[in-house]
This record gives C-alpha cells, sequence and structure tokens, in this order.
C-alpha cells in the first residue's frame, strides 16, 4: 500500500535547472573551465562535491582541495534564486497529496538551497527532507533514499520516487525503489531507465492526481 511519494526538488518541484546549470557554468569559468548544460543536466542530483570532481575529471584539470571548498559558495552566490519558481499546478497538487500520503525532500543541492526554495514555496508541506548536505555519498548511491526511508519509518514497498534526472533515477532504483521519471530538461532516452517516464509536468500532475484514493 502506498503510504509516502519522495520527490526530487530541482527539475520536479521547481523549475530551477536553467538557473542552476547557469550558475555553475560561471563558476566553472572562473577556473578554466568551459561547460555546457547538458553537463549539468546530466550530473543533476548528485551533490557540489560528487558534480565538481566529475566536471574537473572530464575536463582533464586536477582537482585541488579549495575548489571543494570555496566553488559550491561561488555557485550559490551566482545562482539567480528569484527567478525559480515552482512548476504549474504542483503546490495544489502537493496540498492534495499531503491528505493522503507522507511527502519527502531527496535532493542534492545544498541545505541552504532547498531550504530557501521549501520557505519560499512549500511550508509545511513535506515530513522528510535530505539534501545533499546530509550525506557524503549522494546520488547515484542510494545513500540519500535509504535516509529518507528512515526518517519517514516505512518500507520501500510504500513508497514512490518522482526523479528528472539519470544519477536520481539509478539512486532510486539502488534503493529498490519503484521511480517514476519526468522528462523535463532531459530527451526521454536519457531517463528510459525509470520504472515509468512521463513526458512533461502535465502528464505528472495528471499521475500524481490519479494515487490519491477515490
Amino acid at each position: 500500500m502506498l503510504k509516502a511519494i519522495i520527490f526530487d526538488a530541482d527539475g520536479v518541484l521547481v523549475d530551477s535547472m536553467y538557473y542552476q546549470a547557469e550558475a555553475w557554468i560561471k563558476t566553472f569559468k572562473e577556473v578554466g573551465i568551459s561547460i555546457t548544460r547538458e553537463d549539468i543536466y546530466e550530473l543533476e542530483g548528485s551533490n557540489n562535491q560528487r558534480l565538481i570532481k566529475s566536471i574537473f575529471e572530464k575536463a582533464g584539470k586536477e582537482l585541488e582541495t579549495w575548489h571543494l571548498e570555496q566553488l559550491p559558495e561561488k555557485k550559490r552566490e551566482a545562482l539567480e534564486f528569484d527567478k525559480i519558481k515552482p512548476f504549474e499546478g504542483i503546490l495544489d497538487c502537493l496540498k492534495e497529496l499531503k491528505q493522503h500520503f507522507k511527502l519527502a525532500i531527496v535532493s542534492g543541492s545544498h541545505v541552504d538551497t532547498v531550504t530557501e526554495v521549501v520557505n519560499k514555496y512549500f511550508s509545511n508541506c513535506f515530513d522528510v527532507i535530505v539534501t545533499g548536505s546530509d550525506l557524503e555519498r549522494g546520488k547515484p548511491d542510494p545513500d540519500p533514499y535509504l535516509k529518507a526511508l528512515e526518517m519517514l519509518d516505512l518500507t520501500k514497498n510504500e513508497c514512490i520516487v518522482i526523479e528528472n534526472a539519470p544519477l536520481g533515477i539509478t539512486a532510486a532504483k539502488r534503493a529498490g525503489l519503484y521511480c517514476v521519471a519526468v522528462a523535463s530538461m532531459l530527451e526521454p532516452e536519457k531517463v528510459e531507465h525509470a520504472d515509468l517516464v512521463l513526458e512533461d509536468h502535465a502528464a505528472l500532475l495528471e499521475y500524481l492526481k490519479s494515487l490519491i484514493p477515490k
């Protein structure tokens, strides 16, 4: 029996991936690395440290300790937070879902960013929040989703995950969870390892509303 729905944040709850990617592009440019938005979309869901390591490795650049310490802060300063908004219809849908299910967020973003988003748009919506700052091993490792299960005090069969990124889907599947993907940023074939792929947020809202007991 379904008792909880676990959501990724960026690209699922809020239309933020363009701004997240642009902030990373500016940040990496400062250390001589040129990247595209697609590079970030494919790494979305991983925590800052893993993302930075991946980009440096791909660029063939030597990673230093200060990069891991300072680049996340520079990225947060570059992020145009005021332009980030929830996807249309998502807040009303969450309010309906909350009457029947526990709701959780599992995000690879820094705790400050996630907290700001939740406080601004989703106050009192979520029972559990796991961020990229909470665990050493983030997505695609299963740890963030296993942590959410522990905090929800539920079994894998009682929860589903809503994701939009390849690494997040992999993390959910490794945790043994049923994963629904919305192809909000990448081509559907990039997220086809999910159990169910929805083409856009209109289809996601329709799917979520179908879960509400009649």
